[in-house]
Order: structure tokens, then sequence, then C-alpha cells
């Protein structure tokens, strides 16, 4: 009976950590959920299902009614890493393991994935862009998140880190592929990293709140072609936005 309970514990743990450190519920979950059926989110049977919050994301960043303020840089320590990617259900995304990470008001963050959203999940002044890159971290000290939001638009040159991988998305559904391929997101960045700070939540169930939100100010520029390539696959896993409430939104100058 002890080893039954303790292992019912260790599982019921290790379902919550899961959840906890992705913005994606992990493969093989036996919750159900999608895009077409939000408004159940919040009666979703899972941890501390905090969808019905009050300090949810994504919102509408409204650029004149921003905290002008020095915020801290961020310390982009990322390098190229083998491209390991994945269907989940909910999107294509890449998974890190064990390279690349952040140092922003003196705490490090590991890069644990980045992933698409079609179109963007944020909107500035009331307008979203075509696509939406996040890059999930998570701290080595106290396991807190801090994701990075990249607006992405039509109108540049094809990006050759996406054209890396962008004719091998899986085939099969939450089953990971390693591509003998390497990745730096760095190249998935715009040259200014000015950006906007705010505190919100996962944008998927659990919808946990508390995390560090960095939304850049400016667009990763890509191809048109690439953009269509991701909305073939994907072009409505996006949550609209959510009232902004009572939060703060800094703004670097």
């Amino acid at each position: 009976m002890t080893i039954k309970i303790l292992l019912s514990s260790f599982l019921i743990f290790a379902f919550i950590s899961c959840n906890k450190d992705s913005e994606e519920i992990e493969p093989n979950s036996e919750v159900h959920w999608d895009y077409e059926s939000q408004a159940t989110w919040s009666t979703l049977a899972l941890p501390d299902n905090q969808c019905a919050g009050l300090i949810q994301t994504p919102i509408n960043i409204e650029s004149s009614n921003t905290i002008k303020s020095m915020l801290p840089e961020l310390g982009l320590n990322y390098s190229s890493f083998p491209i390991n990617i994945i269907d989940n259900g909910h999107t294509i995304q890449i998974n890190n393991k064990g390279t690349s990470s952040l140092k922003y008001n003196k705490q490090e963050y590991a890069l644990s994935q980045f992933h698409f959203h079609s179109h963007s999940e944020h909107t500035i002044d009331g307008k979203s862009a075509r696509m939406e890159i996040h890059f999930v971290h998570k701290s080595s000290t106290d396991g807190s998140l801090l994701v990075i939001g990249v607006l992405v638009e039509e109108g540049g040159a094809a990006n050759a880190s996406i054209a890396s991988y962008i004719d091998s998305f899986p085939t099969v559904i939450e089953k990971e592929s390693s591509l003998l391929k390497t990745i730096n997101p760095l190249d998935l960045f715009p040259a200014s990293k000015k950006y906007y700070n705010y505190t919100g939540s996962l944008t998927t169930p659990p919808c946990s709140q508390g995390l560090n939100w960095i939304v850049l100010k400016d667009k990763l520029k890509i191809s048109a072609e690439q953009i269509s390539k991701f909305e073939a696959k994907y072009n409505h896993n996006f949550r609209p936005v959510l009232p902004v409430g009572s939060r703060t939104i800094f703004e670097s100058i």
C-alpha cells in the first residue's frame, strides 16, 4: 500500500512539473484541449488550472500606456544546437537539450524550447502580426519561467535558420525527430532587443500565472513563403488577447 501511495504521489508531481515547465501539455496527456474550445479551458481537469485567472496572457500592448524605463538588457547566451523537432498537435516546437541560456536581471534561465503561433498572440496597439515565436526559459535556481515573444511579419528574405527545418516538419504527431542540422535561436531575433515587459501566464492550459513576459518591440521579417508553410500546418493556434486589468506594462528605452 505504501509503495502504491508513493508511486501515485510521484506521478502526480511529475504531471504538475511537466505542465509548469512548458507552454504545452506534454505528449500523451489524457486531458484533451484545442483552440476551438477555449471557453472550456477553465473547466479542464488539470492540477492548479488557472485559465480563469486575472493575470493571463496574451494581452494587447498599448504603446502610449506603458512605463518607459531603463530595463535590464537581455543576456542572450545562445549558441547553435541540434534540431530536435516535434509536432505536439498544437504547434511546431524545437526542443533544446542543454545549450543556450538567458541572463536577465542577474538570474540565469536555460532555454527549454521555442515554438510558433499563427497569427500572433500578442497585439501591439490592436494590431496582430502574421506569426509569433515563443522562446521558453526556465530558471536554474527557482524553476520560474521567462518567455520571450518575437512577432513575425513577411517582407524579408528567407530566414536561413528556418530554412534548415521548414521542409522537415514531422509527419507523426507527438514524436520528436532529430535532424542532422543545427540552429542558433539568435537568428530568429530582430536586430534591436528593446522590449515590453509584464507579468502574465502560459497561453495554453493550465494557463499557470506569474510568468515573466518579454515581448520584443521590433518584428522579425522573413519571406512570405516561409510564413505560408507554417500557416499551412497551423493557422489558428493562438489565444485571443485578454484584459490587462491592473497590471503595469514596462517598455525599455
